[in-house]
């Protein structure tokens, strides 16, 4: 594994979310990430941004949510957008935000993490 990444986060989802973020094959550096700034925040308990400095770098958003139907929801007030090069998905109570010039890398990342997209 390229990372070694610990969240400090205090979310039921967060080991698991660490383990998805390392198995990533590319070597991700903490982003500075205000979640508050998310509309329906009052919904998400935690957020965190990770990006790669690799050519056509990657960037994954992560937010831990309450619920499933609430992940779903802030998806849709925060109008994230679903193109070859950006992709939402969500896996119980965690949405994760996956972008990239390099579509074939946005659905490799994806498809570590399978959920609903």
């Amino acid at each position: 594994m390229k990372n070694n990444i610990r969240l400090n986060i205090a979310h039921n989802n967060a080991k698991r979310m660490e383990y998805f973020l390392n198995s990533v094959d590319e070597t991700l550096f903490p982003q500075p990430f205000e979640w508050r700034s998310w509309k329906l925040s009052d919904r998400i308990e935690d957020g965190c941004r990770f990006m790669s400095k690799e050519n056509n770098p990657v960037t994954i958003t992560v937010l831990f949510c309450d619920s499933y139907n609430d992940g779903i929801e802030i998806a849709k007030a925060n109008k994230l957008t679903t193109l070859p090069t950006a992709k939402w998905s969500l896996n119980g109570n965690l949405l994760y935000f996956v972008e990239s010039a390099d579509a074939e890398k946005v659905s490799e990342i994806l498809s570590l993490f399978a959920g609903e997209e």
